[in-house]
Formats: structure tokens, C-alpha cells, sequence
């Protein structure tokens, strides 16, 4: 089943305007397999990948003339694309939309039952995603400033930091977030943006970190204050919130990107056809002003582009892990 879930007036609102804007005809020719293709979003219903891949799925559609459909990891494990892309590899009827920081925990042994560096090449970018730093709007806090001296006044009872997955690149930052406010956190991970929200809601933690698009309509629905995000800039939705950068933690700007991936094994000229179609999508001008009201501003690459981006993403998260502790393998 591919049923859209239920969601906020804002995020529902988003996504009907997306779809409904788009137009019918003008199909393209495309050599993509005249089949049923799927979008592949390794992770449970309800975080940002989904969001964005329901907003790319229909235009990309209509564009192409064949059935997309969206496909989300149905258990509660969050690093689940691997098992999934890996029944229909050499295929070319399915890509993976997820975080360019799912690939960098390879390196400890986790997510992937093959090689994910050999066995999937990335496509195109969609775009930067940033953190965002966000609190209990029951605890009062205002600033980033009131948050760091509210939790050293009292670490032992409020150092704790949630998260809205498991993946170790939230665990890594909220490690590098401790080091830099020299607090030891009690990190938690939640598996979702909504598990956290409750347990903001309930006490169990005073802040939380997650992606922006994942925390955004929680925000301006009230259930959360974002303080702060990790970009080099400020995020064009949230125009109002300075930057940790800003703020005076420079070794806290932190921007990854959501990005398509293939199998390697697919045939070059399906992948070329897929970085074709990809773009000439997200490039589309209701697509770009419907993700950046998500919390990403559309930028897309040529094939040897994301590759180099990919690979120096893997490079700089490696270090980043070894920098703050994590055993890595051999």
C-alpha cells in the first residue's frame, strides 16, 4: 500500500499543491523500463525522505508516462534500505531517496547487507538538508544562549538529548554538540520525529535533534521550538532561526544532502536515463518551491558530481566519528 498518511494542514497542504499543479500532459520520452518503478525510502512513514519522495513521485509520473510508486521500510528499524534495494538490484525499476548520511555508517558494519560503496551509485543530489536543534516548549527556553546555560546549571538532571533516529550520524552529532558546550549528554534515540515529540511532550527530554524537514511541522505547530540549525546559512523556511555557526560554534555547521540512488549493476544508459528524468523533476518549478517549503532547497548534479560528493561525504563523516570515539571497522 502506498496510501499518503495522515499529516498537519501545513504538510498535507504542501503535498496537495505539489500534485495538483502539476500538469497532464507533455509526457516525455524516456528510456527508463516501461514497467511499474518505485521510490525506495528506507525508513518508517512520517519523516522527511517520505515527505520529499511524495512530492517528486507524481510529477515525475506524469512526466515519464509509467506508474511511480513510494515504498517505506514498514518495521521500526530506521537504516532499512539495504534490505529492500537489495531484491531488485541490476533491475533498474527502483531507486533508494535517502540522506547522503545513511552510506557513511558503513564503515561500522550496520546498515547494508552487501557493499553499498560498489554496489549502489548515486544519482543525482536533491538537495541540502540541515539539523535542527529543538526544545520542549514547556521547559520556556527562547535562545540557544538560554538553553546552554539553562542545561549547565543543572547537567546531571536536563543533559539529555534526544533524536529522531537511530542512525549513528545523529549520534555522532549529538556527541560533537556535548563536546562543544562541554556537556555530557545522555543521548536517546527515538525512531521518528513523532516518538520524540511525545517524549518532549512528556518530560523525558528537554531537547532533541532531527532534520529539518523531520522536526519542521512539528515546530510550527507548536510542539517543539527550534533554537537553532546546523547550516552554513539559514534555511530558506526557517528565516528567523540563526545558525549554531552564527551563534559562535563554527565546528557545529553541519550540511548533508537527500540524494537518489541505483544500483550499480544496472545498465549505464538506465542509469544516465535516471539522472535525466531525476533532474529535469526537481528542477520542475512547483517541485522546487514545494521542497523548499519542506526545508530543502532543490540543487541537483551531474552523475560524476554525486559520486565526488558522495565520496567526500563518506570521507568527512568517517573522520568525524573517529573524532569523537566511535570504534570503526577494520
Amino acid at each position: 500500500m502506498n496510501r499518503l498518511p495522515r499529516r498537519r494542514p501545513l504538510i498535507a497542504g504542501i503535498l496537495s499543491a505539489a500534485v495538483s499543479s502539476l500538469p497532464f500532459g507533455g509526457r516525455s520520452q524516456s528510456r527508463l523500463p516501461d514497467k511499474s518503478l518505485r521510490i525506495l525510502v528506507g525508513f518508517a512513514a512520517g519523516g522527511g525522505s517520505e515527505l520529499m519522495a511524495r512530492v517528486i513521485a507524481p510529477q515525475l509520473e506524469r512526466r515519464i508516462g509509467r506508474r511511480v510508486s513510494v515504498q517505506n521500510k514498514p518495521s521500526g528499524a530506521d537504516i532499512a534500505a539495504g534490505d529492500l534495494f537489495k531484491r531488485d538490484l541490476g533491475q533498474g525499476l527502483i531507486v533508494a531517496f535517502m540522506p547522503s548520511t545513511t552510506l557513511p555508517t558503513t564503515p561500522t558494519g550496520s546498515p547494508f547487507p552487501f557493499d553499498s560503496q560498489s554496489k549502489l551509485v548515486p544519482l543525482t543530489t536533491a538537495g541540502p538538508f540541515q539539523i535542527a536543534f529543538a526544545v520542549a516548549p514547556r521547559t520556556g527556553i527562547k535562545t540557544f544562549a538560554d538553553y546552554v546555560a539553562w542545561v549547565k546549571a543543572e547537567p546531571k538532571e536536563r543533559a539529555r538529548l534526544g533524536t529522531t533516529a537511530t542512525d549513528l550520524y545523529l549520534q555522532t552529532y549529538a556527541l560533537m554538540i556535548g563536546r562543544a558546550l562541554d556537556v555530557s549528554y545522555q543521548i536517546i534515540p527515538h525512531q521518528g520525529a513523532a516518538p520524540l515529540v511525545e517524549a518532549l511532550a512528556e518530560g523525558s527530554v528537554p531537547a532533541g535533534i532531527g532534520s529539518v524537514t523531520t522536526v519542521l511541522e512539528h515546530n510550527f505547530g507548536g510542539e517543539v521550538k527550534i533554537l537553532a540549525t546546523s547550516g552554513a546559512r539559514r534555511a530558506w523556511v526557517l528565516r528567523d532561526i540563526p545558525t549554531l555557526k552564527e551563534l559562535g560554534y563554527p565546528g557545529l555547521e553541519l550540511q548533508d544532502w537527500y540524494g537518489f540512488f541505483a544500483s550499480s549493476a544496472s545498465p549505464p544508459e538506465i542509469i544516465a536515463e535516471w539522472n535525466r528524468q531525476l533532474e529535469a523533476v526537481l528542477l520542475d518549478k512547483e517541485v522546487m518551491a514545494a521542497l523548499a517549503q519542506l526545508g530543502c532547497d532543490v540543487e541537483t548534479c551531474t552523475l560524476a558530481e554525486a559520486a565526488a560528493r558522495l565520496a567526500a561525504n563518506i570521507e568527512a563523516w568517517t573522520q568525524r566519528m573517529r573524532a569523537v570515539g566511535i570504534k570503526m571497522k577494520n
